[in-house]
């Protein structure tokens, strides 16, 4: 993707909706997407993005505590297709609960290292 333009494009136009929803770069969103899908490309690609300083290690906390809640949601959610005709609510609903804790964990993290600045917690 970096070849093809793909990672500043990403930065581009990812960057004004990831900075307030979670307060990392847009250059996260091919890992973001990655992460949907599997649980280790998402970590992988975080740890190269930090190794070649396109994001910072309070970004890299965040964005770690947005990966690790319900990793690979979409591979998960739908190979337990065998339990959706007991679902009491549409399918759908379930995905949509499991994106939004993600965001809501990445934010619990952001709100932890804002508290902490200054204690010694941003350099941790």
């Amino acid at each position: 993707m970096e070849g093809y333009g793909g990672l500043a494009v990403a930065k581009k136009w990812l960057t004004p909706l990831l900075r307030p929803l979670l307060g990392i770069p847009g250059t996260c969103g091919l890992a973001l997407i990655a992460n949907l899908q599997t649980t280790d490309a998402g970590a992988g690609m975080t740890k190269v993005l930090h190794q070649e300083g396109l994001i910072n290690s309070r970004e890299r906390a965040i964005f770690s505590g947005y990966q690790i809640t319900g990793s690979a949601p979409i591979t998960n959610y739908f190979s337990s297709a065998a339990v959706f005709p007991v679902l009491l609510v549409p399918v759908g609903l379930p995905l949509l609960v499991i994106l939004v804790f993600k965001f809501i964990g990445g934010n619990i993290v952001r709100l932890y290292i804002r508290m902490t600045e200054g204690k010694g917690g941003a350099n941790a």
